[in-house]
């Protein structure tokens, strides 16, 4: 069985507690945790004397185990983001296995430094990107993928679907504050759509955001947040999100060359070109004399297959599959693990929006392991320093 404590027993760490604890995570036991608040436990049915050990800190669990007076296999970690780097490097340092929640961290360095760290280790270093598990997107994926219908020339993501009232920010003391959060929706709700987006699309090479800070919220971070990006290749995208409007929309539009594909309500409707036109679009725009034809596409709807069973789960399952397994050089050995690499490039994409904002101009994104890389994380580092030293916020006004 894989020993496993979860760090950070908050909202989705006692999720993942109680997974584990109620036996649906196969090959995985709770082993110990981090204290949260008496009614989890009760929930979770962990009482003094139940066997399962109670840490105050992060530190206290790890030096415990460092020490021999408890017996780990992997972590999960579901602590503020700030910590995410902190508490991993020590994992993977002990010997350890780590499942981070997201964001990887709140800047890129932490995210650069944590997949350093765990290859160093030889240990494995996996992302809680559920989002990648849903029928839909892994079907959007494999499209693409193909080049079925060519490159693609235009991407919009309009996701709205993250609503959040004025209690959900006071609730919690570290939300909120580039000092404690280091970010609004964009930080919090949307690495899952940025890592779906460059899952699919792959990294753009330039960016240029506007993020709108307390527009729907009494908070000093982001609420609202608008960017645009182009790609290698002549391709271009905007992503708009925010946790103010009202109704939720969720609609991921890929132009490629030959079709448009519409992600939206859990199902993929395709609009293909060539039934239509009799030919390839570019030549179609070549050489056609119909000078105000509306092309409408030949609409069917994608065969995505069966989309069921938790999404959280499904990745914690995953994960434990993947340690149970003797080869760790084989990708393909568990369906649903996500690697920390690909944290970092989510957190790269963030962290350009943000400058560009703060800028007020397009910024380059850098490639994972270049000269640029490290420029632009001093860059991202220092605005984001200024901005918690600026903060406006009413310190003290949310509730523990």
């Amino acid at each position: 069985m894989i020993r496993t404590a979860i760090i950070g027993m908050g909202n989705m760490g006692s999720r993942y507690a109680g997974y584990i604890s109620s036996g649906l995570v196969p090959g995985m036991t709770l082993s110990a945790v981090t204290r949260a608040r008496q009614e989890r436990f009760e929930q979770l049915g962990i009482t003094e004397g139940c066997g399962i050990p109670v840490f105050d800190t992060a530190d206290e669990l790890l030096d415990s185990f460092a020490a021999g007076k408890i017996s780990l296999d992997a972590v999960v970690i579901a602590t503020p983001h700030i910590s995410h780097e902190q508490i991993a490097v020590k994992a993977w340092r002990s010997g350890l296995d780590v499942l981070c929640e997201k964001p990887t961290g709140v800047y890129s360095r932490q995210a650069r430094i944590m997949e350093e760290e765990a290859g160093r280790a030889g240990r494995v270093f996996a992302m809680m990107f559920q989002m990648r598990t849903s029928a839909c997107y892994r079907k959007l994926h494999d499209i693409v993928a193909s080049g079925k219908y060519g490159k693609i020339k235009r991407v919009h993501w309009l996701v709205t679907g993250w609503y959040r009232p004025d209690g959900y920010y006071e609730a919690s003391k570290w939300h909120a504050s580039w000092k404690t959060d280091g970010g609004g929706v964009l930080l919090n709700q949307c690495p899952h759509n940025l890592d779906i987006l460059q899952w699919i699309c792959g990294m753009p090479s330039r960016v240029q955001g506007f993020c709108h800070e307390g527009h729907y919220h009494d908070i000093e971070v982001e609420d609202d947040v608008t960017a645009y990006m182009e790609w290698e290749g002549g391709a271009t995208g905007t992503f708009i999100t925010s946790t103010g409007d009202a109704p939720a929309v969720d609609r991921l539009e890929i132009f490629l060359e030959e079709a448009l594909i519409v992600c939206e309500n859990g199902g993929l409707k395709i609009a293909e070109l060539g039934p239509e036109l009799g030919q390839k679009e570019a030549d179609y725009r070549k050489n056609s004399t119909d000078f105000f034809r509306t092309i409408k596409g030949t609409w069917h709807d994608a065969d995505i297959g069966q989309d069921s069973g938790d999404q959280w789960l499904k990745m914690l399952c995953g994960f434990a599959s993947h340690l149970e397994k003797n080869d760790r050089s084989d990708p393909d050995r568990a369906p649903f693990i996500v690697s920390g690499s690909e944290g970092r490039k989510s957190l790269i994409l963030s962290n350009a929006i943000y400058l560009s904002s703060w800028e007020k101009k397009m910024i380059d994104i850098p490639e994972p392991g270049s000269s640029d890389e490290l420029e632009f994380e001093k860059r991202f580092e220092d605005a984001l320093g200024k901005k918690s030293l600026t903060n406006t916020y009413r310190e003290g006004s949310r509730q523990q």
